[in-house]
């Protein structure tokens, strides 16, 4: 019988311990975070009450203030106003629009606030600012065209073809032009007044635009015809209305009005005829 072999006895591994630096440098890190995270909540805190108190305003304010002052004093000085395009706007309303800005750091104006400015005047539709370097700021503008003038409570305003107001007129001034009359006038005009537009002659014969029950409108000539035009696609009626005056002079004669309200047919009523009698139809063109 072979001889039995005794088992050895396990040797327990004794578990090693960490150094002493090792140790030191956990303890250390662990104070390092602590000491950090207790730092930045202090930092916040500070900041807080600095941003509270306006510090950090008044700390931007003077920068940007010392910004102006050491570009005027190496000659980026706004010295001048160049204003091109404008025929019905002075120089002194714009320079009055953009506030003061001669004498004040070239780079530090506003360039949308100055065309945003110089946009609220009346006449200017459009506007276009750049700077000039050394000491100049450019104006471009684009005036708005007067279309009619617009009856409100005796009061006179122009306004141009979208219906924005250029400024406030006398009885008399413009009178070339048509009178818009009624409530809600202006807003709805645009569409109108582009629509008369593309016919100089019959543009030329108009005296009012008067808005019915703010849905649509009538025509007056200078020679007192009224012409009725429809609610829907008055634009067509218009540009019927210009074809026949071609074709036959019909506002040439004595009518007292013409009614285009249906699309189907037109009828003119004579003037001096009688109102028993039902007015003439004739079918649109």
């Amino acid at each position: 019988m072979p001889p039995v072999k005794k088992k050895r006895p396990t040797k327990t591994r004794k578990k090693k311990q960490p150094s002493f630096f090792k140790r030191m440098a956990s303890v250390f890190e662990r104070y390092t975070i602590a000491s950090f995270a207790g730092a930045s909540a202090i930092l916040a805190i500070v900041l807080i009450f600095l941003w509270a108190g306006g510090y950090f305003a008044f700390l931007g304010r003077t920068i940007d203030n010392t910004a102006r002052k050491v570009a005027v004093g190496s000659g980026l000085e706004v010295r001048r106003v160049l204003l091109r395009g404008a025929h019905q706007t002075a120089n002194d309303e714009v320079l009055a629009a953009l506030g003061p800005v001669i004498g004040q750091s070239l780079p530090h104006v506003s360039l949308n606030k100055a065309r945003a400015h110089v946009e609220n005047l009346g006449w200017i539709r459009s506007a276009a600012v750049t700077r000039l370097y050394p000491d100049t700021i450019s104006i471009s503008v684009r005036e708005r065209e007067p279309a009619a003038v617009w009856q409100i409570k005796g009061d006179f305003r122009l306004i141009d073809d979208t219906g924005a107001i250029i400024r406030q007129v006398g009885a008399y001034e413009y009178s070339n032009l048509p009178l818009i009359v009624g409530s809600g006038a202006p807003d709805a005009a645009s569409g109108i007044l582009k629509s008369i537009g593309k016919h100089p002659a019959l543009q030329e014969r108009t005296y009012a635009l008067v808005r019915v029950g703010e849905r649509r409108w009538n025509m007056r000539l200078r020679n007192n015809i009224d012409i009725k035009l429809p609610e829907l696609d008055y634009a067509k009626a218009i540009d019927d209305l210009a074809l026949l005056q071609t074709a036959q002079g019909t506002l040439d004669q004595p009518i007292e009005y013409i009614d285009l309200r249906d699309p189907e047919r037109m009828v003119v009523k004579p003037r001096g005829e009688s109102s028993s009698r039902s007015p003439s139809p004739q079918r649109a063109l």
